[in-house]
């Protein structure tokens, strides 16, 4: 159990200061840097870092500082965080703890790390709070006096441990809304950018985003069919059996369960413009049992040309045409022009009648 202390009304005010600015923001960068000047007066210190634990490259990040040098910093993050004696027992402790509990003073001044890193700063007595979500470590505090100072005592130990849930709390809420924000982001990027017109609703179905495109889009509708289009991406979100059409656009669907302005379950309806299919002479002739001329002959057809057009544009006679024209119509099993066009599109294409 941790010793008693009884605060004095200057550490209190401090203690109260530096709780409330935890409490002011949601940036882990902003909320650390905040705090720094109250917590060096609070505890007598002369140095501050903090760091960010990166779980996926196993190593400490995001860094914030007080009265240290940024480039010896540096080699702390590039080389010395590798070399350091203290940090992974210090780590290990869920509680504020004083460096020379985990390392004496003694074998410390030995090290590489407190003679080529912390001396170059004049770093010597030293103090450390790890704060944890779960297993997870969310954020630190060390913090340093010089080597003209005396060490800290069991007091700063019981300062920095009041402090402790309220830092945590802060670290753990800045983690959660870096990742939303990180979500927003993606989603965001998703459909703002997106080249197609992207509509977004929400769990009610009503449209909440329109991006760029969509802007653009609607800026060349008249008022009604503006109201058809969105009718049609409304009934298409609300049902699979919706129509996935709309005129000259291919609806598709993305479901989402990203924060994006408070609200979840979001849905975004994407216009993809249907591109045109492309019937050649390769197309046809994997479609159909025809030789490349006719094959060559059935685009022809479908361009409108008349037999005395094929026959100068093939350099052929008109009676040699005739002749092709009729192969092909025996082999698709067509009566003329007409049957050929509707055998052909509709390959590629539903035809949908009127219903009157």
């Amino acid at each position: 159990m941790a010793p008693a202390y009884r605060l004095s009304e200057q550490e209190m005010q401090l203690m109260l200061g530096i709780i409330d600015k935890l409490n002011r923001s949601t940036n882990s960068k902003q909320i650390r840097q905040s705090i720094a000047d109250d917590l060096l007066a609070l505890t007598g210190a002369d140095m501050f870092a903090s760091f960010v634990w990166n779980d996926n490259l196993q190593q400490f990040d995001d860094l914030v500082y007080l009265n240290m040098s940024e480039a010896n910093l540096n080699r702390y993050a590039e080389y010395y965080q590798y070399r350091d004696p203290i940090t992974p027992h210090l780590q290990l402790r869920k509680e504020a703890t004083l460096v020379n509990d985990v390392m004496a003073q003694d074998a410390l001044e030995r090290t590489e790390f407190f003679n080529d890193f912390l001396q170059a700063d004049g770093l010597k007595w030293g103090i450390n709070l790890y704060a944890y979500d779960g297993d997870l470590n969310v954020g630190d505090l060390r913090i340093w006096r010089n080597d003209d100072r005396t060490p800290f005592s069991s007091r700063e130990v019981v300062l920095l441990n009041m402090l402790k849930p309220h830092f945590t709390n802060a670290m753990i809420n800045a983690k959660a809304m870096r990742t939303i924000r990180e979500k927003v982001s993606g989603w965001h990027d998703l459909w703002e950018h997106h080249p197609n017109p992207c509509f977004v609703f929400n769990s009610e179905l009503k449209n909440i985003h329109r991006n760029q495109a969509a802007l653009a889009l609607i800026k060349t509708l008249t008022l009604n069919e503006q109201l058809l289009m969105l009718e049609a991406a409304f009934q298409y979100a609300k049902s699979d059996n919706a129509n996935e059409h709309w005129q000259g656009y291919r609806l598709s669907l993305s479901k989402s369960e990203l924060v994006l302005e408070d609200r979840r379950d979001l849905l975004m309806i994407q216009l993809n413009p249907q591109s045109k299919a492309v019937i050649d002479q390769e197309w046809i002739l994997r479609r159909f049992n025809l030789t490349p001329t006719e094959a060559k002959m059935c685009l022809l057809m479908l361009r409108g040309m008349t037999d005395q057009s094929m026959a100068e544009h093939l350099f052929r006679s008109v009676w040699t045409v005739r002749a092709h024209t009729k192969s092909i119509f025996e082999k698709l099993k067509v009566a003329g022009r007409a049957e050929l066009t509707h055998l052909i599109t509709t390959t590629v294409a539903d035809i949908k009648l009127p219903n009157s």
